[in-house]
């Protein structure tokens, strides 16, 4: 999506709710096999992979979330200041890949196992077609009709 003046309006005066919703990333091959999901929110303890930026190809264990800023601290990447002392960078989540979850929280795991698809196009076209029964003409009974 084009970012127009009335998306960044969006983006920005967002609620905490809705901020909350955007710090969301995408997950890898294996997780996206193994719970049928593309992505989900990023919590603190998820193993993550930078994919974009200065920091690409680090990975490492989310430390902190900012939902002002938008983005997630990963532990081993700080920023030194001019008199020496250290800060968190704060990586867009939109530039991190899933790589391991936190699974403490049961709520997160019924959460990701629950919505798992029942079957996926390739095997349903592997089984053979379902034979389908005719259904036997019903005639319309009239005046003059018998039983």
């Amino acid at each position: 999506m084009k970012p127009t003046k009335s998306r960044n309006q969006q983006i920005y005066k967002a609620t905490y709710a809705v901020r909350s919703k955007q710090i969301s990333g995408s997950l890898s091959k294996e997780l996206r096999k193994k719970y049928g999901k593309r992505g989900i929110r990023i919590n603190v303890d998820d193993t993550v992979r930078i994919i974009r930026g200065e920091y690409k190809g680090i990975e490492g264990k989310v430390t902190k979330i900012s939902t002002e800023k938008g983005g997630v601290a990963i532990e081993g990447i700080k920023k030194e200041k001019l008199k020496g002392e250290k800060i968190d960078v704060y990586i867009p989540s939109s530039n991190v890949l899933i790589i391991g979850l936190n699974t403490d929280d049961h709520w997160r795991k019924s959460k990701l196992e629950g919505n798992k698809p029942k079957a996926t196009p390739k095997e349903t076209k592997s089984e053979k077609p379902k034979e389908t029964k005719s259904k036997k003409s019903n005639k319309l009974k009239t005046k003059g009709d018998k039983d």
